[in-house]
């Protein structure tokens, strides 16, 4: 039987349980560094927020930025255990509103709350949670600065500010009366929060989608950098995970996929992990064997020509296929123009796009358990990691690949580690924080 992947390249992406146990003993020293607030991959930055007990009730507004497509909710929590209930609206900002200046972002912000409030009819003051996916150094629950525009955004007047203070501003100058921003986040304090609200087990959270990133409910007295001001003995930390760069199986892929990236040298973890490389690691792969003329008869399609064109959901389409010759395979490279591929060729793209997604659920399962495990050492209790993300989510096999590599890595201790998608956590997530700050919560 062929092996339409090779020997080579399933060596290559090859990471064993011994190479991960090692690779969790660099990322808990990595950890220690960032929280004594030594030089670190990690930034461990301090969320000054602690988990809910669950018993918040009330009803809050929630802003989701994270994208030019973003979220305002209204969800109503009760306390009793049972499942908020949220009603949300999608907005989206316009590329002026994104890269123009800060007053005008925060405006077309504060604008959206205002017809979205409209839309419900009114109604009392609400306090506002507000999910700010973009790197930022909070200093309490409800002021944070940026620290640098990621995804391509450039809105000028805002690195360096205090996001919660532009939008609180540009609320007041819109005259939504009644809405005050109480706290701040990330998706993923968000999505932990979300998930705790109803699982008093979940004390870690992380993204897993076109960026990657985990938080962890922390003790105080382990956080020996300088912090804000801050009542209680434990707090949820962001590690901002991606930048992680040390004992990972990097391999000759993953260091032309980062030289020719737009920040080469760092996120070394996000890169081998997240959906928007996923697929550049398989293009890139495709680009190598079709040189060395294992692939496309040595004729390189256009789609595997560019990068970045062929992306994460691509590659989840070809993992998808069930078929013994990979005949859906074959039939999507049809549909992309490809016209000379081969049976040959559409299995050997969907191995390739199984090899790279198993090696990057193994590593996502790393971290995790490297955090679950310096939470607990012996993991003598249990521990839900919230998830969101698509390639969480949406990836065939990434959940259970993940699974298979925390029975690796922990034994029998891995069935103290589960992993629970919390869909849309960022949003309720915010929403649980807001109610947390008002109800007098450590923070």
């Amino acid at each position: 039987m062929i092996d339409p992947g090779g020997p080579e390249l399933k060596a290559l992406f090859d990471y064993p349980a011994a190479a991960m146990r090692r690779t969790v003993t660099a990322f808990q020293s990595e950890m220690d560094a960032g929280l004594r607030g030594e030089t670190s991959s990690l930034k461990m930055l301090p969320a000054y927020v602690d988990n809910p007990t669950g018993r918040e009730k009330g009803e809050f507004l929630a802003l989701d930025l994270g994208g030019s497509n973003y979220r305002i909710l209204r969800v109503a929590l009760k306390g009793d255990g049972s499942e908020p209930e949220a009603t949300a609206r999608k907005f989206s900002l316009t590329p002026r509103e994104a890269d123009g200046s800060a007053e005008t972002l925060f405006g077309a912000l504060a604008r959206s709350v205002k017809m979205f409030l409209a839309e419900l009819g009114g109604g009392a003051s609400r306090p506002l949670g507000f999910t700010f996916s973009f790197p930022i150094r909070q200093h309490s629950i409800d002021r944070g600065e940026l620290i640098v525009w990621t995804k391509g955004w450039s809105a000028a007047g805002v690195v360096g500010e205090d996001v919660v203070g532009l939008l609180n501003r540009a609320l007041e100058r819109e005259g939504v009366g009644g809405v005050r921003v109480v706290s701040l986040d990330n998706d993923t304090t968000g999505t932990q929060m979300a998930r705790a609200y109803l699982d008093p087990a979940c004390d870690v959270g992380c993204i897993l989608g076109t960026g990657t990133n985990i938080c962890y409910r922390e003790r105080v007295e382990r956080i020996r950098k300088l912090l804000g001001p801050y009542v209680g003995a434990s707090m949820i930390v962001n590690m901002e995970s991606g930048g992680f760069d040390k004992a990972l199986p990097r391999n000759r892929i993953d260091e032309r996929l980062d030289a020719e990236s737009e920040n080469p040298g760092s996120q070394w973890e996000e890169k081998m992990v997240s959906g928007k490389y996923l697929g550049e690691l398989v293009r890139l792969i495709v680009v190598e064997r079709t040189a060395q003329r294992l692939m496309f008869g040595g004729r390189l399609p256009d789609i595997f020509a560019e990068r970045e064109r062929f992306g994460s959901e691509k590659v989840c389409a070809v993992k998808e296929d069930p078929t013994p010759a990979a005949e859906r395979v074959l039939a999507m490279l049809k549909d992309l123009d490809v016209s000379n591929a081969t049976d040959l060729d559409a299995s050997a793209l969907r191995e390739i796009a199984w090899i790279v997604s198993r090696r990057a659920a193994r590593i996502a399962a790393v971290v995790l358990a490297a955090a679950a495990a310096w939470i607990d050492p012996g993991l003598d209790r249990d521990h839900t990691i919230a998830v969101d993300g698509s390639v969480y989510e949406k990836h065939p096999g990434f959940a259970a690949d993940m699974d298979a590599a925390f029975r690796e890595i922990l034994g029998v201790r891995a069935a103290r580690v589960r992993t629970a998608l919390t869909h849309d956590g960022s949003g309720l997530g915010a929403a649980v924080i807001a109610a947390a700050t008002m109800a007098g919560h450590p923070s």
